[in-house]
């Protein structure tokens, strides 16, 4: 197999959005502290399940399935005629059917996560109408690069301009297919985030519960102003 086939498939897409996600997580390292040193114990939790299946996901995805065919539903299965729907060398039924399992269970520790630590119904609105209004323009810059690339690689490999452009091209794709399957895990998240909010909102689980952890350091720093303006 050519490196270039090899670069233009699915594993080194699947990489390139894992080593993306773990460096989103570094840039929010303090808010991926509080959110793992949550005040309750129970939400403490959460996030470990959620990380969990959202990287199992991601390895599935990455490793068994495929991205490119996976953002490509929506547009294929609107199509009137069958033989715009077929599908060149599709993953299996039951592989996909694992891959829609993960995606959907990660949804929900996900979506509290966000109710409960970035934002409630407004944020969660822009969020969705967001993802919603940029899935499209990143269908078609996805579709257009994907169509150059599966033409392989054409230029000198002695010649390191040709080199770069095509590593320059490769990249441009990895992003518009990572930014396309970040809009649509979004759009999902955000629609099972809506009545999750609600639901943590009537069970008043949505809010972090008042502890008593700094009582005595306020109760011990009162004493002290208090004994600071007796000597005076």
């Amino acid at each position: 197999m050519h490196i270039d086939v090899w670069l233009a498939g699915n594993v080194p897409l699947g990489i390139f959005m894992m080593l993306v996600c773990a460096a989103l997580i570094r840039a929010n390292r303090i808010l991926v502290r509080d959110v793992l040193n949550d005040p309750d114990a129970g939400w403490r939790i959460v996030p470990r399940v959620a990380a969990s299946l959202f990287v199992a996901f991601l390895a599935w995805g990455t490793f068994v399935d495929n991205w490119r065919q996976l953002v490509d539903l929506p547009y294929r299965l609107s199509q009137r005629f069958p033989s715009k729907r077929f599908e060149f060398d599709p993953t299996p039924d039951g592989l996909r059917a694992v891959t829609f399992a993960l995606a959907i269970i990660s949804l929900v520790p996900v979506a509290a996560l966000f109710a409960r630590h970035i934002g409630g119904y407004i944020v969660q609105s822009v969020v969705l109408i967001g993802a919603l209004i940029f899935w499209a323009p990143l269908f078609a810059i996805r579709h257009r690069l994907d169509v150059n690339l599966a033409l392989g690689f054409g230029g000198d490999l002695t010649s390191p301009a040709d080199i770069f452009g095509y590593a320059f091209y490769l990249l441009l794709d990895w992003l518009a297919v990572g930014l396309i399957v970040a809009a649509s895990y979004l759009i999902a998240a955000m629609l099972v985030a809506l009545p999750t909010t609600l639901i943590l909102d009537l069970t008043c689980h949505r809010q972090p519960s008042t502890t008593d952890e700094a009582t005595d350091f306020f109760a011990d720093m009162g004493r002290r102003a208090a004994l600071a303006g007796r000597d005076r």
